[in-house]
């Protein structure tokens, strides 16, 4: 039996490694050639990480990682022209108490990225003109850039309890997300996931182009797993848990 990717949330390592990947790439690919604007909001631990991942392996051209899967032709076709990734993961912010620490934070965060991806910017005492900066540098050396936002209100949620500190990091977001709106035409695709619908929060008022499928019926299973995948791909698994429990 495969195992089981537990807590686990890379798609290059999943594949790498062997676990069991319930193969998500039709509807992703089916996303991206349909439209470049989207907006996901799932409950946490649904698999919205391990979406904007494959995403992210997808653009980026990475075929060995797609064999057998729905998408493997798709990213072997990207893989002669692969696209620069901007992939911010709100969760990875942490360590602050107010929006002046929050804002340090997100430019160490975003002082990683530059280091990781060897590109050579200038950094910037405010996050927003960093975060320009660098899709601007990355535009000019790839040509149109791929900006995978995940769980974009983590910064609101954590300060919840504190209707003054949430209002706080909402203004300070949206000042944030505003700088990629204003940087639309160097964008190829965009994609932001969260728990709470961006309509409800404020941040992306001046993002009026997000289409929303946290409702679409034909991406209902874009996260999470579905009757018949559970018993397609965890078939060996029901099996051998039945049958220990036949035992008992």
């Amino acid at each position: 039996m495969q195992k089981l990717p537990v807590g686990m949330q890379d798609f290059e390592s999943i594949r790498e490694k062997g676990f069991l990947y319930v193969d998500k790439t039709q509807k992703i690919v089916d996303l991206v050639e349909n439209g470049t604007r989207y907006f996901l909001s799932r409950p946490r631990r649904f698999g919205k990480s391990l979406t904007l991942s494959t995403m992210q392996a997808m653009f980026q051209g990475k075929a060995e990682l797609f064999k057998g899967l729905y998408a493997e032709e798709w990213v072997k076709s990207q893989s002669s022209n692969p696209l620069s990734v901007l992939h911010l993961d709100m969760s990875g912010i942490s360590d602050y108490k107010n929006d002046r620490e929050f804002e340090e934070s997100f430019i160490s965060y975003l002082k990683d990225y530059i280091y990781i991806n060897d590109i050579d910017v200038e950094i910037k005492n405010s996050a927003g003109d960093f975060l320009r900066s660098i899709i601007l540098n990355l535009y000019k050396k790839y040509g149109k850039v791929v900006v995978l936002i995940d769980e974009y209100d983590k910064p609101i949620l954590d300060n919840i309890t504190s209707t003054e500190n949430a209002k706080t990091m909402r203004d300070k977001l949206h000042s944030i997300y505003n700088i990629i709106k204003n940087c639309d035409k160097y964008i190829y695709f965009l994609f932001i996931t969260g728990i709470s619908k961006f309509s409800k929060t404020g941040v992306f008022s001046a993002m009026n182009n997000l289409l929303d499928i946290s409702f679409a019926n034909e991406y209902s299973d874009i996260v999470g797993y579905t009757q018949k995948e559970l018993e397609e791909y965890f078939a060996d698994w029901i099996d051998d848990t039945a049958s220990s429990l036949n035992e008992k």
